[in-house]
């Protein structure tokens, strides 16, 4: 990103029609200082967490392959077994965790044989405090899986998403983001005259490391700036996901629990008169074709003190990253309401799957590897230009000095 500035002292001779492509006429512009002043500051202090993203995202585009590999998923013996119903889930989870309150179900299309329950402290009403337990859907046994958020992937994820620091830190990394991104603009600005006169992808050898290093800089950067760009702005979305979400708990959910709160849920999880099953039925029934990808109990922070909220994936294309929410009486499995989500959860919702990659085959994960092992080239690549014209400007002064 950060970028050589010198034109003709640090990359050795040049011809004169190099020459007039090295020092644009507006090369003394406002403009043209002011994008270059951002393009090499920007991406300095962009540099060094920009190189960590990169090398974190390029090990997470491949974290189910990796995760099965080493085992951290748990692998289910083939059965024809049928499924059991989720009331019976419900009593195995509680069995080995009797202390404890189911705050949510979770479902994965790809592995039906698997269900991960959300279990909390009597009194937490957070998911983000829940501890996962996975089971086995034909069975209830309890799968030796370890705790998602602490194998060496959840570990590298977090570091990405938000540098372990939670909220805090996933807001530094839309800051990042923007800087990545500012710096890209004003690359375009700052070093698209200099082409203008050379064949595109042109890498001039024999003139010095220097400008051989910018012209590599600048052509590896123009072909990956569609897809960094890309990145970098799916990249402030995740970031801005948390206050996505708090804004959305702030508004459309009181707003549910303003129309369909009444009369509490009988103590939790204790005394539920209507089967999981049928909420679930009642869910899908809502939206046909559309499959459970979450319930959430009633009493949390997602859900009112009567109601469970079903979070219902769709069934093709782009509706399969994105969910809509049902809200359905923990009573008599009515469905009070099913509601989209707002546009901003929507925007964070089809970000993430372009930000890592991880929609299509082994075909699109190899592409996103190599843009991002490009990427890490020209941030490496500019910081180098950068030091080697400070290092060439401070042997110039101790000659001049010394003469």
């Amino acid at each position: 990103m950060a970028a050589h500035t010198d034109q003709v002292s640090d990359a050795g001779p040049v011809t004169a029609a190099e020459g007039r492509a090295a020092a644009p006429r507006f090369a003394g512009s406002r403009t043209f200082r002011a994008c270059l002043w951002l393009h090499r500051w920007t991406g300095l202090v962009a540099a060094p967490f920009f190189l960590v993203l990169c090398l974190t995202g390029t090990v997470l585009i491949f974290h189910e392959e990796i995760e099965e590999w080493a085992g951290w998923e748990s692998a289910v013996a083939a059965s024809n077994a049928p499924l059991l119903p989720l009331a019976d889930l419900t009593a195995a989870a509680l069995a080995l965790e009797p202390s404890k309150r189911i705050v949510s179900f979770a479902f994965d299309e790809d592995h039906p044989e698997r269900v991960t329950v959300g279990l909390a402290a009597w009194g937490i009403r957070t998911l983000a405090d829940a501890v996962p337990m996975m089971l086995d859907a034909h069975s209830g046994a309890r799968l030796p899986r370890p705790d998602p958020r602490k194998t060496p992937i959840g570990i590298l994820l977090r570091l990405h998403a938000n540098w372990l620091l939670g909220p805090s830190g996933q807001l530094f990394g839309g800051v990042v983001a923007l800087l990545v991104i500012v710096c890209l603009v004003s690359g375009v600005m700052v070093y698209g005259p200099y082409v203008r006169d050379l064949a595109f992808g042109a890498i001039r050898c024999g003139r010095g490391q220097a400008l051989r290093q910018r012209d590599l800089h600048n052509l590896i950067g123009v072909a990956t700036l569609g897809w960094t760009l890309l990145v970098s702005i799916t990249g402030i979305a995740l970031a801005l996901g948390s206050i996505g979400l708090l804004a959305w708990q702030a508004t459309e959910l009181q707003r549910l629990v303003r129309t369909h709160a009444t009369a509490p849920a009988q103590d939790g999880d204790r005394a539920i008169p209507i089967s999981l099953d049928k909420i679930r039925t009642a869910a899908e029934g809502a939206r046909p074709g559309w499959r459970t990808m979450m319930m959430i109990y009633p009493d949390t922070v997602f859900s009112t003190g009567r109601h469970y909220t079903v979070l219902l994936a769709g069934p093709t294309g782009l509706q399969k990253r994105l969910f809509e929410i049902a809200l359905v009486d923990a009573h008599d499995a009515r469905v009070a309401e099913v509601t989209r989500l707002p546009w901003y959860l929507t925007l964070v919702r089809i970000s993430q799957p372009l930000h890592f990659g991880d929609y299509g085959s082994w075909p699109l994960k190899i592409l996103w590897c190599g843009l991002s092992w490009a990427a890490l080239f020209i941030t490496g690549n500019g910081a180098w230009l950068w030091w080697a014209r400070r290092r060439s400007r401070r042997a110039r002064a101790r000659s001049a000095t010394a003469v």
